[in-house]
């Protein structure tokens, strides 16, 4: 199975002239490719009442079941919005940046499995990390704290903190080493069957580079997501 998820992240988007501009551009829907889109949390119940045959998937929810934690959405919530929702993001790169540390997306990750949602774990160096020639231990650092209290994710996303939004892909070498090392964990974990994603400036143009990689299974897209056509050209070429 392949998987290629849109984030439209905190992007304001015509859902209707979206969904026209998919279809219009992508009518064959492959049985070993699920497609799903993460909107934002107001746009849940829309989405998934218009993208029947897609999967929907949250983009964050809050580590506490209930409580007075101001602003934060619970996994009970998330539901709530839609009861079609079936994944959530945890450990995106934006979101570890305003402080949420592999503590806290663990607890995040068992209150979505609590509810019965996939969680899709993101994980990935930064620009200092990959300079220093680091990335292998922080990459087991996020990974080790993620897995130990038996947590596990449905997908796992590598996404370069260094490659989001600069209009280009990590190059395939560096790819290729940071999946190497994923895989080689998850085996040793006896977890070798979680699938593995790309995310990181992926565009219609570099899609089939990238998915060319052994060890990948889909990608998680961003600004490319926000443009229905372009996120068509993109699932066209899976």
């Amino acid at each position: 199975m392949k998987y290629l998820i849109a984030n439209w992240k905190m992007n304001s988007i015509d859902i209707s002239k979206w969904k026209n501009d998919f279809e219009n551009h992508h009518k064959e829907f492959k049985d070993n490719l699920e497609i799903i889109v993460c909107p934002n949390f107001i746009d849940l119940t829309e989405c998934s009442e218009k993208f029947t045959y897609l999967s929907i998937g949250a983009q964050d929810v809050s580590s506490h079941r209930e409580g007075s934690f101001t602003g934060q959405i619970s996994a009970k919530q998330l539901l709530k919005a839609t009861n079609k929702l079936k994944y959530c993001i945890v450990g995106h790169s934006e979101v570890r940046h305003k402080g949420d540390s592999n503590f806290l997306v663990r607890e995040k990750s068992e209150q979505l499995i609590n509810n019965k949602i996939e969680p899709i774990l993101c994980i990935g160096e930064d620009k200092e990390s990959l300079g220093k020639g680091e990335r292998e231990s922080f990459l087991l650092h996020q990974l080790n704290s993620y897995f130990e209290n038996g947590s596990c994710p449905k997908l796992i996303a590598y996404e370069p903190i260094w490659a989001i939004g600069i209009g280009r892909a990590a190059d395939q070498k560096n790819i290729k080493e940071a999946l190497e090392i994923i895989s080689k964990f998850l085996k040793y974990k006896k977890l070798e069957k979680i699938p593995l994603l790309y995310g990181g400036s992926v565009s219609a143009e570099n899609i089939e580079e990238i998915m060319a990689l052994s060890y990948l299974s889909g990608c998680l897209v961003g600004n490319s997501s926000l443009d229905g056509k372009e996120f068509a050209r993109i699932a066209k070429k899976f």
